[in-house]
Parts: structure tokens; sequence; C-alpha cells
């Protein structure tokens, strides 16, 4: 059993240090020669020296290991050889715990490195930073994103941008902030996102660093083919009837060398032909009017709005339309709701959703529902109904500026609620299926 032999050392030296003063008292009532007296008090005097040395020594080493772990020392060794056999059991335990915090101290390490190193080979440029701003790690993706060597304080990036540093001890676990950021003449668009992490007392903010540019490119490259393919269908239709009348008109006074004489059906002819060129001119006027509308709206005026109020009216000013669609507008709105929106802009939106859905009706049961409701603190407004429905392959081009399936429509009204709703930090999502409804909603604050 551990510390064995020092527990029976510890229980004889007692023993015998109780025992001894009897011993003498013994001898002296014995009146036995003072000789036995001397050395009986020898013999005491070593058993207390002894006793003395063991306490001294069991201190002076159980000082050193304890020291050792506050040092987080795991190379200390006690001999086991020791001449006195009550402390090698006892330098044997010592060494045992020892070996299992070396080995617990060498688990921690290896599982360190592993991730370290896992970080440093990440193809997602990472820094971590403590408190005060010092750069605890960095990998070589962020290194080489950013052009630098090294980073010894979180403060060397604001060359990259006035304030960055500050930026990116403000943000937000799991939020996502956009930066711009010139690195040797090269624009990058970073996405930077932040997790928090507890090391012992320590508080570590982990920042990843991803370049979104090409993503964004490729983005917006592709929204210009879609707008372009749609901007050169619609000048096309335009603009070939006003080339086929005019090349018409004008072939007709050029074959005329004497003054032209216009019976009543020639002028009325001709006047028609005009008719129809000042119509489909006016027509691609307005569709450019469209454009600009779209393009022209920059920001939104909130105020408090009771909700149940502005689909009330709504309901009310396409009463008539929804009876000759024999169609039924219903309101699901809790009672007194209300939230800060821009009234004047949603209440278009709706107008333009309500407008859509009556269109898209053909049946003779047809319905339609406004739906309001509270999504934790965000309001959530939708138009349902239960009419044809558009095409899966169709959903996705729905919000593209003047994409239209609908004959003498334009194109802007999703478009153009799109943009209001990420002025008003949510978004716009469309749920369809072909032959039994689609839903419009208005998700606020996603």
């Amino acid at each position: 059993m551990t510390f064995k032999h020092s527990s029976v050392s510890l229980i004889i030296q007692s023993v015998l240090l109780a025992v001894t003063p009897l011993t003498g008292l013994l001898l002296w009532l014995l009146e036995s020669p003072p000789m036995l007296f001397y050395l009986l008090g020898a013999l005491y005097i070593f058993q207390v020296g002894r006793l003395i040395y063991t306490v001294r020594k069991t201190n002076r080493e159980l000082a050193k290991f304890i020291q050792s772990f506050g040092f987080g020392d795991t190379t200390i060794h006690f001999s086991t050889r020791d001449k006195d056999a009550s402390f090698q059991d006892l330098f044997r335990a010592f060494n045992q715990v020892v070996e299992a915090f070396r080995q617990l101290k060498l688990d921690k390490e290896k599982e360190y490195l592993f991730f370290e190193n896992a970080l440093k080979k990440l193809g997602v440029a990472i820094i971590v930073v403590n408190e005060h701003g010092n750069v605890m790690m960095t990998n070589d993706a962020l290194l080489q994103l950013l052009d630098f060597k090294y980073i010894h304080r979180l403060d060397k990036l604001n060359t990259l941008k006035p304030g960055l540093a500050d930026e990116l001890m403000q943000l937000q676990p799991h939020q996502q902030h956009l930066v711009e950021l010139m690195v040797n003449n090269r624009l990058l668009q970073i996405a930077l996102t932040s997790v928090l992490m507890k090391q012992e007392t320590k508080v570590l903010r982990l920042i990843a660093f991803q370049d979104i540019r090409s993503e964004i490119e490729q983005k917006e490259l592709e929204s210009w083919q879609k707008l372009i393919r749609v901007l050169t269908h619609e000048v096309i239709n335009s603009l070939s009837p006003v080339n086929l009348i005019s090349a018409g008109l004008k072939q007709r006074f050029e074959n005329n060398t004497q003054p032209l004489v216009m019976e009543v059906d020639e002028q009325q002819e001709i006047m028609e032909a005009l008719d129809a060129m000042h119509n489909r001119s006016k027509g691609l006027t307005q569709f450019v009017e469209s454009y600009r509308s779209m393009t022209g709206l920059k920001s939104v005026q909130t105020t408090h709005c009771n909700i149940q109020q502005l689909l009330s009216r709504i309901q009310t000013l396409f009463a008539a339309s929804a009876t000759d669609a024999n169609c039924v507008i219903s309101i699901e709105c809790p009672t007194n709701l209300s939230y800060n929106i821009d009234e004047k802009l949603i209440e278009q939106v709706l107008i333009n959703l309500v407008k859509n859905g009556l269109e898209a009706l053909n049946k003779a049961d047809s319905n339609m529902a406004m739906v309001a409701k509270m999504n934790g603190r965000n309001l959530q407004l939708s138009v349902r109904d239960n009419g044809k429905g558009i095409p899966h392959d169709e959903i996705n081009k729905v919000c593209v500026p003047f994409y239209t399936t609908r004959q003498g429509g334009n194109g802007i009204g999703l478009a153009l609620s799109r943009q209001v709703m990420r002025l008003h930090g949510g978004q716009l999502k469309v749920d369809s299926k072909e032959g039994q409804g689609t839903v419009v909603s208005l998700l606020f604050g996603v």
C-alpha cells in the first residue's frame, strides 16, 4: 500500500518516544545504574532528532512536489532508491502523479497543436485576438490575403482601413459585417464574422475574413445579363414596328416625284401609322420611366403603423375588383397589431401583391387572404391566393426587373417590392405551387 513504510516508521518512532520516558521512570524506581539513564537519554535524543529529520524531509519533498505543479514542471523526478525505505513509497507515488500530469499536459499540447495546425492550413483567413487587441494567432490564409508577414497587434490592420481594429473588436458574435479593403491596389470585399471563446480566465475573439468579391462579381454579372436580356427584348419589341412603319412611309414619299396629293383614305392610313409610332415610342418612354422609378428609391421613412387598419384599407380598395373576380378577400391579423414601417411604400407593395393575386385567379371559388403575424419581435405580412400559381422554373425570375409573363405587364411590381423590403432591412419571399396558389411574404427584420 502507498505510504505503508512511511506510516509504519512514524508509528514505531511515536511508540518509542512514548515508551522511552516510561522506561526511564521504571529504571529510576528500580535504582538502576546511572549508565543506563545516560544510554536511555541518548536514545531519546536520537529518536527526537530522527522524527524532526523525517518531518523536515517530508515537508521539503512535499514543497518541492507542489512547487513543480505550480510552475508546470513535469520533468521533476523523485528517486525511489532512497536509503530510508519509509520515503520510497512516497516518492513512487509522487512520480506517478507527475507522470499523469505530464501525460495530461502532453495530450493538451497535442490537442492545441492539432487545432492550431488545422486553423493555419484552413482556406478561410482567421485571426485570434485577446480583449486587449493582442494577436494570439493568425493563419497563412490571412497573411496572404492581407499581404502581411506577421501581425502582433490588431491595430496594424488600421493601415488597410482607418478604424478597422475597433470595428473588429466591436463585431458581435455570429454577426456578418462587410468591409472593403485596398491591398496592393486590389479592392477586396471582405465578409467578417466573429466568435468569442474562453480560455481559462481569458476571453479570445476569433475573426474570420472571407473575400467574397468574386462571388459578388459573379452575381452582378448574372444580374446584368438578365437585365440586358430583358431590356434588349423590350426595346427591340418597341422599335421593330416603328422601323417598319417609318420605312414604309419613307418609301412611299420617295417614290413620288410629283407633289404628293393624298386621298382621304391615304391620309387616314398615314395618320394611323404615325399614331402607332407615337404610341410605341410613348410605351418605350413609360418603360424607361419605370426603370428610373426603381433606381430612384433610396430610403424609407418609418412611422408607427396600425397594421390592421392598413390591411382594412387595402381590402376596401379592392372590394369592387374582388366582387368582379368572384373572390373573397379576408384579413387575418391580431387586434391592434402595430409596427414601424414606411406606411406609404408598404401600402403600395400590398396593392401590387393583391392586384397580382386577383389577376392570377381563375376559379369560381377563388379566395385571397392578407395575413399579419409576429415572428418573435419581427413582423411578417403575407398575401395568399388559390390561383393558378407560378411554374417552378419561373419562381427565381419573378423578382427580376421587367420580367413578366402577363400580357401588358411591365415586370416592375415585385422587383420594386423587393427593393422596398431591402430598405426596411427585410426580404420578400415567394412560395408557389402551380395549380394550387401563391404566397408572397414580406419578412421584416431578417
